[in-house]
């Protein structure tokens, strides 16, 4: 008994050591912190205590049946000779404001607004200096130039002095966000100098400007990427772009290019800190300038603008690609940039080159993101970094390009034939690689061609009236509309993608419409080849009318076991019989008439014997 009470006076004093302890500290580490005020000897106590409150026993009460034994008997003793239970460790600590030194949000607090506000008003105010001292022939050229790098450069030390003055463990502090902002200040102001003295006073040749402005710009970022300071990073580019222009006054090559030094600087830092918002502050600069210079193509002509802007993209499809790759979790990062790069090209070469040149221009990107999409889909080092979602997107916009030099390349009678082609090449691809993206794409591109094809190649009034054949071309486009035909739904069926046909009706339907009018075509301009004279015409209405009855024979009897087959030849069967009395009827005349409808029917006269004998080998006891 007497241990459990020494034990429990123990425990009591060390507790009210560390109560006093956390009393002294409190007001040196909480200055805010107020000390709960100590409870009045005669205080009542409160309606809900502690649960070591709740085993109190008075000594007259206890028994020798109830008495707790050991060191809770004599803790229960030591408590309430106390007089009081025990108080909370820290009385009000859950209610003290965190240190202002120790917080390190991501608000919008008052400091980093004025920092950042004023870093862009210093910078515009530096771009305006040199911009009235060049309208005001101030001092001259050479001490213009020289004052803004000497300005430039107390900027960057000034930031560089703030940020060490900072503690390192304080990323929030005002000292370090006022160091980003006088860095960002200092190298872009260092950035547009060099512009200037590249593009106002010819101080610098183009190559030594580019060169010079690539230096700090790495230079830059280089320091954002020591200092893990992804604001500073961002600052560095975007006033960079952002003041270039209020120096160039133009959308030219010269600009261009350095905002595409801008970009090529700022690759290595995003793909080795993942900085996505990087990624995208040096890529739109880049692309939204290519595109107005690609409209001002319109109204100039200058050629080294076109190699600029298409030396852009390639650029700009390149930095995709790294960060795909550096970055896979990052692929949306850079499909944005993969989409978005290539896209000035389509309009510089058409806006701003002879067909030829617009042509070799876009057959060069295809060219380029035919070969990235190649690697990742066919290489397993760069299959396994890719992303699906980018080697997809790699794929559509390689199509997209591809559709846009067939149309640029070529002229508006032949853009039918054209990507009727490239439909049934990328068919045949889809078929060997079981790919369900390039059968998407295949079938747009027969989508676009046949709409193609019907307004200008194979219009619906060759087939109605005889106007003169469409010669070679109208039979090629003919055979190539079914070809086409005849490989979507092929190649679909292999991938998977209709292999029920009740649930996939229109596909097929699609496909026997465009297969009918393709053979129609075909035959009646091979018929129009031998003979082009309304004798020709007549002919050809009754091969097509042959053919079609032949055709749904066979599927007839090919049907006999396949469900999809046989109800395939009965709608053919019904659309032969519905031109026959329709168009036929009408439109042939004497003996072209007679051999039609003989024809027909003898055909089907033969056809329906054998499908019956053929039903009743199938089932003999039917």
């Amino acid at each position: 008994m007497v241990a459990g009470e020494l034990q429990a006076i123990g425990q009591r004093l060390t507790y009210l050591g560390n109560m006093v302890q956390a009393q002294l500290q409190a007001p040196q580490q909480f200055p805010h912190y107020q000390a709960a005020p100590a409870p009045q000897q005669h205080q009542p106590a409160p309606p809900q205590q502690p649960a070591v409150a709740q085993h109190q026993v008075a000594p007259d009460q206890q028994d020798a049946a109830a008495q707790p034994t050991g060191h809770e008997a004599g803790f229960d003793a030591a408590q309430q000779q106390m007089g009081a239970p025990y108080p909370q460790p820290y009385p009000g600590l859950s209610q003290i404001p965190e240190p202002s030194s120790q917080r390190t949000g991501t608000g919008l607090e008052p400091s980093r607004v004025l920092a950042w506000v004023g870093a862009g008003v210093t910078l515009l105010g530096v771009v305006f200096l040199l911009v009235l001292a060049v309208q005001q022939d101030w001092l001259g050229p050479g001490a213009r130039v020289a004052g803004g790098a000497v300005l430039a450069a107390l900027l960057v030390a000034a930031g560089w002095w703030m940020h060490r003055r900072s503690a390192p463990d304080q990323p929030g502090a005002a000292g370090r966000i006022a160091g980003f902002a006088l860095a960002t200040t200092g190298f872009g102001a260092l950035f547009v100098d060099v512009v200037a003295a590249t593009a106002l006073y010819d101080y610098l040749s183009v190559p030594a400007g580019l060169g010079v402005g690539l230096v700090v710009s790495v230079a830059g970022l280089a320091l954002a990427d020591r200092w893990r300071a992804q604001p500073l990073a961002l600052g560095v580019v975007l006033s960079s772009a952002i003041c270039a222009p209020l120096i160039t006054w133009s959308v030219d090559s010269l600009l261009v290019s350095f905002l595409v030094l801008l970009q090529v600087a700022a690759t290595p830092v995003q793909v080795r800190r993942g900085w996505a918002g990087l990624a995208l502050a040096a890529g739109i600069p880049t692309v939204l300038a290519t595109l107005a210079a690609s409209v001002r193509g319109m109204w100039v002509n200058d050629t080294t603008l076109v190699a600029t802007i298409f030396v852009a993209a390639v650029l700009g499809v390149a930095v995709a690609a790294i960060t795909a790759v550096a970055r896979p979790a990052s692929d949306w990062t850079a499909i944005g940039l993969l989409v978005a790069a290539p896209t000035p090209t389509f309009l510089a070469g058409p806006l701003m080159l002879e067909r030829p040149a617009a042509g070799t221009i876009g057959g060069g990107m295809v060219v380029l993101l035919l070969a990235i999409w190649a690697i990742g889909r066919f290489t397993p080092a760069f299959r396994s970094r890719l992303s699906t979602r980018f080697v997809t997107a790699v794929g559509g916009m390689a199509a997209v390009a591809a559709v846009q030099t067939t149309l640029v390349f070529l002229d508006s009678s032949s853009w039918g034939t054209a990507l009727l082609c490239e439909a049934l090449l990328l068919s045949v691809g889809a078929f060997v690689l079981r790919s369900a993206g390039v059968l998407l794409g295949a079938t747009f591109y027969a989508a676009f061609g046949f709409l193609l094809t019907f307004i200008y190649e194979l219009p619906i009034t060759v087939l109605l009236w005889y106007h003169g054949g469409t010669g070679v071309r109208g039979l090629l486009a003919g055979l190539l509309i079914a070809l086409v035909a005849l490989a979507l739904p092929v190649t679909a069926v292999r991938i998977g993608k209709l292999a029920e046909l009740p649930e996939s009706l229109l596909p097929w339907a699609v496909s026997g419409m465009a297969l009918l009018y393709g053979t129609a075509s075909a035959t009646m301009a091979a018929c129009l080849l031998v003979q082009d004279a309304r004798a020709g015409f007549l002919t050809g209405h009754i091969l097509i009318t042959l053919s079609w009855v032949v055709a749904a024979i066979a599927l007839l009897l090919r049907g006999v076991r396949v469900k999809y087959l046989r109800i395939a030849g009965m709608v053919l069967i019904a659309v032969s019989l519905a031109k026959l009395v329709l168009f036929d009827l009408a439109t042939l005349d004497g003996v072209a008439r007679v051999i039609a409808f003989l024809c027909a029917g003898l055909i089907l006269l033969a056809a329906g014997s054998a499908y019956a004998r053929l039903l009743t080998k199938t089932n003999p006891t039917g």
